[in-house]
C-alpha cells in the first residue's frame, strides 16, 4: 500500500512552521500511512519524533543533505509510488524540485509547508504540470485559487445577534488605507441613493473600524455613523457587528474578504459584490447575495430589509458557510479533503446542534 511521504527539512517539536505534527495526526487520522525522511536528524530529536508520532508513521532518517535526492528516488521507483508527497522547508522543496524535474511521470500531488504563493510559482516553473497546495498554519489550499481568509476567531462564531435594534447596514475597515478609501467611498455612495428610497423601514448605515482621514468627511456627509473600533479589538468588532441587520461589501476589488468573513460568522446577510474573493466565500442566493450593478446592489438591501425571515435564514446559513471555510477546524478538514477524503468526522467532531445541510457545504454541527 503507498504511503503519503513527507521530506522534513528540520526535526523539532513544532515541525518546520508548526504544520509538520497537526499534518500527521490528521491524516493518522484519516487511516493514510505516512513515511517521514526527515533531514540530518539528531538522535534526541528523533526519539523525540517517534514518541509524538502516531503508530502508523514510519521514521526514515536521512543522514546528510546528499542523501536526500537518493532516498527520494529510491521511494518514486518503489512498487507503490507514494500518493503525495509533503515537503516541509525550503531545502526540502529545492530537493523534489531537482528529482521531479527529471520524472515527468511522477504526477503526485505536492503539499509545500509554510511556502509562500509567489515563491511557490517560481520554484515550480518548468516542472510537470501536477496538483499543488499550500499548507498553511490554519488552512491548505489550491495554489491557483485564490486564497480565503484565514481561521476566523471564535468570539465571531459565538457572538448571539441583537434582535431589538433598529435596521442598521454595515461595512467595516479593512486597516488598508487605499483598500478602505475604496469601500469608504462605494459605502456612501450607496447610502445616499438607499435614503432616497421610499420604504417602510428606513435603515442607518454605519462604519465599523479606524476611519482613514481621507473618507471621514465623505462618510459623515452621507450621515454613516462611525464605530471607531481597533482591528486587535475583535470581541467589540463582534459586538458591534451582532447589532446590524446587513452586511455590505461593495467594492469591486473584494479587499475586505477577512472583514466579510466576520460579518459572515457572526450570522449576518451579507451582500458584496462579486469580485473572485467574495465569490469564494459566499454562495449566492443562499449564504449572501452577489451583485456587480449598484441599482441590483440597492433592490437586494431593500428586500432584507423588508423580509426578517428572508434576512435571518440567510444569515443562519452565512454562519454555517463561515463555521465550514473559516472555523478552526478549517486545517484538518481542508488538508482532508485535498487528499480526497471526507472531512465530514472531522467537522462532526465540533460541539454544537445539528444544522441543516447548505448546498456546496458538507453537512456538520453549526
Amino acid at each position: 500500500m503507498s504511503a503519503i511521504l513527507h521530506l522534513v527539512t528540520r526535526l523539532r517539536p513544532g515541525g518546520h512552521g508548526g504544520t509538520l505534527w497537526p499534518t500527521l495526526m490528521a491524516l493518522a487520522d484519516g487511516q493514510l500511512m505516512q513515511q517521514v525522511l526527515p533531514l540530518a536528524a539528531g538522535a534526541g530529536a528523533l526519539q523525540a519524533a517517534r514518541l509524538l508520532s502516531p503508530e502508523s508513521v514510519q521514521l526514515l532518517p536521512v543522514p546528510a543533505m546528499r542523501a536526500v535526492a537518493t532516498a527520494l528516488r529510491r521511494a518514486l521507483d518503489a512498487p507503490a509510488p507514494p500518493q503525495a508527497l509533503h515537503l516541509h522547508g525550503l531545502p526540502a522543496l529545492l530537493s523534489a524540485r531537482h528529482v521531479l524535474q527529471g520524472r515527468p511521470r511522477a504526477h503526485m500531488p505536492l503539499f509545500l509547508h509554510q511556502c509562500s504563493r509567489v515563491l511557490a510559482q517560481r520554484l515550480l516553473q518548468g516542472m510537470p504540470e501536477r496538483s499543488v497546495f499550500l499548507v498553511g498554519p490554519d488552512r491548505v489550499d489550491p495554489l491557483a485559487a485564490a486564497p480565503l481568509p484565514g481561521a476566523v476567531d471564535a468570539v465571531f462564531f459565538s457572538q448571539p445577534l441583537t434582535t431589538d435594534t433598529a435596521p442598521r447596514i454595515v461595512t467595516a475597515a479593512t486597516g488598508d488605507p487605499q483598500a478602505d478609501e475604496e469601500i469608504a467611498q462605494a459605502f456612501a455612495e450607496l447610502a445616499v441613493m438607499l435614503s432616497g428610497i421610499q420604504a417602510a423601514r428606513q435603515p442607518t448605515f454605519a462604519w465599523i473600524g479606524p476611519v482613514p482621514g481621507s473618507v471621514r468627511a465623505l462618510l459623515l456627509a452621507a450621515q454613516v455613523k462611525l464605530q471607531e473600533i481597533a482591528l486587535a479589538e475583535a470581541p467589540a468588532r463582534a459586538r458591534a457587528l451582532a447589532q446590524a441587520w446587513i452586511y455590505l461589501a461593495p467594492d469591486g476589488a473584494g479587499r475586505g474578504a477577512d472583514r466579510l468573513a466576520e460579518a459572515m460568522a457572526v450570522g449576518l446577510a451579507c451582500v458584496a459584490a462579486p469580485a473572485p474573493s467574495y465569490r469564494l466565500q459566499i454562495i449566492d442566493a443562499l449564504s449572501g447575495e452577489l451583485h456587480a450593478r449598484r441599482a441590483d446592489l440597492l433592490q437586494s438591501l431593500a428586500r432584507l430589509l423588508e423580509s426578517d425571515a428572508l434576512r435571518l435564514a440567510m444569515g443562519r446559513a452565512a454562519r454555517l458557510r463561515a463555521r465550514h471555510q473559516h472555523g478552526h477546524h478549517r486545517f484538518r478538514a481542508s488538508l482532508l479533503l485535498a487528499h480526497g477524503l471526507s472531512p465530514l468526522p472531522v467537522l462532526r467532531h465540533e460541539a454544537g446542534h445539528a444544522a441543516p445541510a447548505v448546498p456546496g457545504v458538507p453537512a456538520s454541527p453549526g
